[in-house]
């Protein structure tokens, strides 16, 4: 029941979204936490402007977070319905987007990831529509361009830029050395830009200072809690059976297909080896690695075998960042 719900594709599947994230962000509507700027971990300076025009709005912060996160999750969900490389029509990945975010109460604030996650999820919508178009030099700057400006929300997000090249040889199958060059510059002209603000204002010594200094600061610590060791079990034992059901079927998807998911392969990649390899990142990096995650726990999910199984693993799931949301501070 709960998980023909979750597979429809009709406008009250729409309406589903916004429910479940009232549902679980209700508590923080009532009683909203002011988030601790020291506590905004990989916070850089567009998103102390977002973050200046709310400072000390308590349930304004948490409404403008809620709302950015709605945004991601249908983005989340109409990439895979755009392009098609799920089973179908779906808003699944968009609601398991949702939940999973918010069963961490830590994300019920405005944190620099939302932001980014925003520019990532159009980077990556670039990214895809590149395909079977040999040189495609506009959508590949508008990419690394918005995984910049998702940078300079959110600082551990520059490690997605490799992406951008991947995408290149998978998608484009190009080795043109100038579209090799355009990635630079679409992700080097909001860095320059920048750099010269804080240059014609004097700040550009303690910005350095600041990047610096974000990038020694330990903040791994949630790795080891129990808690969170439960929720990444759940989720990874799902998503390890989305990609066996995607290797399954593999040599019956649409190239396209094939490769977009060789595409977000790599992009867990990225995000799991930044968070595991630089104490600096947070719990927040969680808003990024669950974008394909969710595609992979839904391409299982959406199929038509074995459905009582995958019932169970729709209540366990629900019932995982149910516990999360309550238990896990």
């Amino acid at each position: 029941m709960l998980l023909r719900i979750f597979k429809s594709n009709t406008l009250f599947s729409s309406l589903l979204i916004p429910l479940v994230g009232i549902l679980f962000w209700i508590h923080s509507f009532q009683a909203p936490q002011l988030l601790d700027i020291k506590l905004a971990n990989g916070a850089m300076p567009l998103y102390y402007l977002v973050f200046n025009l709310l400072n000390g709005q308590d349930f304004w912060q948490v409404f403008f977070a809620f709302i950015l996160v709605l945004i991601n999750s249908f983005f989340v969900a109409q990439l895979g319905s755009s392009f098609l490389f799920v089973r179908k029509r779906s808003y699944m990945p968009g609601i398991i987007y949702l939940m999973t975010v918010s069963s961490l109460q830590w994300l019920h604030a405005l944190v620099p990831v939302h932001l980014a996650t925003l520019c990532v999820l159009i980077s990556i919508y670039f990214i895809l529509d590149t395909y079977h178009k040999p040189v495609e030099i506009t959508f590949t700057f508008n990419a690394s361009f918005f995984l910049s400006l998702a940078s300079l929300f959110y600082l551990p997000a520059i490690f997605l830029f490799p992406l951008v090249w991947i995408a290149i040889f998978v998608l484009q199958k190009s080795d043109n050395w100038r579209l090799l060059v355009v990635p630079v510059l679409g992700f080097g002209a909001p860095w320059m830009f920048m750099w010269a603000f804080s240059f014609l204002n004097d700040t550009d010594t303690l910005l350095w200072k600041d990047i610096l200094k974000m990038l020694w600061t330990d903040n791994n610590s949630y790795l080891l809690e129990p808690y969170f060791l439960v929720l990444t079990v759940v989720i990874a034992f799902i998503s390890t059976l989305g990609s066996f059901s995607v290797i399954a079927a593999y040599h019956r998807m649409k190239v396209s297909s094939r490769k977009y998911f060789v595409i977000f392969y790599w992009m867990l990649g990225l995000v799991l080896a930044a968070a595991l390899g630089l104490m600096t990142i947070g719990i927040e990096i969680v808003a990024l690695s669950t974008i394909p995650v969710s595609f992979f726990i839904s391409y299982y999910l959406l199929s038509d075998n074995k459905q009582i199984w995958k019932e169970i693993l729709t209540w366990i799931y629900l019932a995982t960042m149910i516990f999360s949301l309550y238990f896990y501070k």
